[in-house]
Parts: C-alpha cells; sequence; structure tokens
C-alpha cells in the first residue's frame, strides 16, 4: 500500500506535467487551434489581402480549416490553414476561355 506522501507526489507530478506541457504549447503554437481549445482564447487568422466576400469556413481533413471567399478580381479561391494558424495551400477557381 502507498503512502498518502507517495500518491501525492505522483499526482504533483501528472498535473506539473499536463500545466506545463499546456504551457508548452502556447508558447510554441500561440495561435493554434489546441491552445484556444485549451485556455478558450480565440484563434486569429489573418484575411487574405484579396478577400472580398466570404462564401464558407470549413473543416477540410482533420487539422485543416478551408476558407472560401469572392477575391477583389471576383474569382472563388480557396485557402486552406492548419491548426496552427498557417497558410498551407491556396486554389484560385478560373473559367477557360474556349477559343
Amino acid at each position: 500500500m502507498r503512502s498518502s506522501g507517495s500518491t501525492f507526489l505522483i499526482v504533483f507530478l501528472i498535473v506539473g506535467g499536463a500545466m506545463a506541457l499546456t504551457t508548452a504549447v502556447g508558447f510554441l503554437a500561440p495561435n493554434s487551434r489546441h491552445a484556444s481549445r485549451l485556455t478558450g482564447s480565440e484563434l486569429r487568422l489573418e484575411l487574405p489581402k484579396d478577400f472580398a466576400k466570404p462564401i464558407s469556413f470549413t473543416s477540410g481533413r482533420k487539422g485543416e480549416k478551408d476558407l472560401f471567399y469572392v477575391d477583389t478580381e471576383g474569382h472563388f479561391r480557396v485557402k486552406t490553414y492548419t491548426d496552427f494558424g498557417i497558410l498551407e495551400s491556396e486554389t484560385v477557381f478560373v473559367t477557360s476561355e474556349v477559343k
């Protein structure tokens, strides 16, 4: 049977480790969805400079969000952000002109 001192030490180490991990995530990825979920703070994503009108903001693959919007020239665009708020890819929809 464990003494109450060793049980306290184990609980202290588990709780302290969890707090240290949470703090490390906050410092390493301050704009991540993970940190946002843990702290309740908002995730701030910068809108593209050519952003004119939103169409949708949805979850793509796990760990990604897709911003579908109309740009200032009227083109449809999709920008994919990771959970860390980093722009990962961009898709531009254009019409092809038939000659």
